[in-house]
């Protein structure tokens, strides 16, 4: 067990050296792995023309389907951004259920925490899981990273872009991190650029150059998924986070642990929220922790506080000494397009 944790380690770091790293290195890896990119361009090409022309087939749901996804893997903000839609749907005295894919059992309890009485409905096979939340009486679906499930029909595709990652390199996999080339975006019913780290201006740049690459014709919008606070205590995944909300930053010398897509992003953000970061741990996303991990963690940060996101707070909580956690929380905060985008999904419940 630890030496398959500590290889998901060193791939995860590898990829992050990989697709982000400037470095002569880097650029001759990317090189090399650039037949294994156009391959799998061949392959998404193919499998992409096989569902717009009909030959496999598209399942409906009895109910509205929309969609939160992106075109790369993690960093978007896809999580927060499809819980900030349910919270819409919940306004509007709808019936929804979320179904996820369940290759990350952290977001489907995250889900879980943030709306205890919305059902979530977590594996591969989401057109089973859409029959099942229709049976049990959802009048919506949210897909939370439904971009490229195509198997499930949809009324509305909301694709998220991190204003982060549009300026960099636009590699498929293996080579980058993008799972399908930007020309997909063409799919989408509304583009919403997201921003943790980005300026607003930046944002704002992203926005005119997505929506002017290859003739977009859809509306975009801008989100900012920006901290709103810290909170101390000790949660479980069984329901809502206790402890104290609302605080300051943590006094003093902190340690940051994430194991998330974007570490980087969390400590600029929490950063920004008055964390004096002086150290660091940092996973592979979606990270399942142990003891070892806790211990490490906790020597490793001495008497300081250790801060960490709401994601991975479901995992460490029960693991760490009581009150030594604190959890940068986050909001969603549509800057740009709330008409349009209010108007994208109003459209896929009618």
């Amino acid at each position: 067990m630890a030496e398959r944790r500590a290889h998901g380690r060193a791939l995860e770091n590898l990829a992050r050296w990989l697709w982000t790293s400037g470095s002569a290195g880097a650029a001759i890896a990317r090189t090399l792995l650039a037949p294994a990119s156009l391959a799998y361009r061949m392959v998404h090409g193919v499998r992409t023309w096989l569902y717009d022309d009909g030959v496999l087939a598209i399942r409906s749901a009895a109910v509205p389907v929309i969609s939160v996804g992106n075109l790369t893997v993690g960093g978007s903000g896809k999580t927060p951004f499809a819980a900030w839609l349910i919270t819409r749907l919940l306004q509007q005295q709808r019936k929804p259920a979320l179904l996820h894919g369940g290759y990350a059992g952290d977001e489907p309890e995250l889900h879980r925490q943030w709306h205890p009485d919305v059902p979530v409905w977590a594996g591969r096979e989401r057109v089973v899981s859409a029959r099942e939340a229709v049976a049990n009486g959802a009048d919506v679906l949210v897909l939370d990273d439904g971009f490229q499930h195509r198997r499930l029909g949809r009324d509305a595709d909301i694709v998220l872009v991190a204003a982060e990652q549009w300026s960099r390199r636009r590699l498929l996999l293996p080579a980058g991190p993008w799972r399908e080339p930007a020309s997909a975006l063409q799919r989408a019913n509304i583009i919403v650029i997201t921003r943790k780290a980005a300026s607003s201006e930046h944002a704002a740049t992203v926005a005119r150059e997505v929506q002017a690459f290859a003739g977009m014709t859809a509306p975009v919008a801008i989100a900012a998924i920006l901290p709103s606070g810290w909170r101390t205590g000790r949660g479980t995944s069984a329901g809502p986070a206790t402890g104290v909300a609302g605080l300051a930053a943590p006094p003093g010398e902190v340690v940051a642990v994430a194991g998330i897509a974007r570490p980087d992003l969390f400590a600029a953000n929490a950063a920004a929220s008055g964390a004096h970061i002086v150290a660091s741990f940092w996973f592979p996303d979606h990270h399942t922790y142990d003891r070892d991990d806790a211990g490490r963690i906790t020597t490793g940060a001495g008497g300081r506080a250790i801060v960490t996101t709401a994601k991975d707070a479901l995992k460490l909580e029960p693991l760490l000494p009581a009150g030594r956690l604190w959890v940068l929380e986050q909001d969603v905060h549509i800057e740009r397009g709330a008409e349009a985008l209010d108007a994208v999904v109003q459209r896929a419940l009618s």
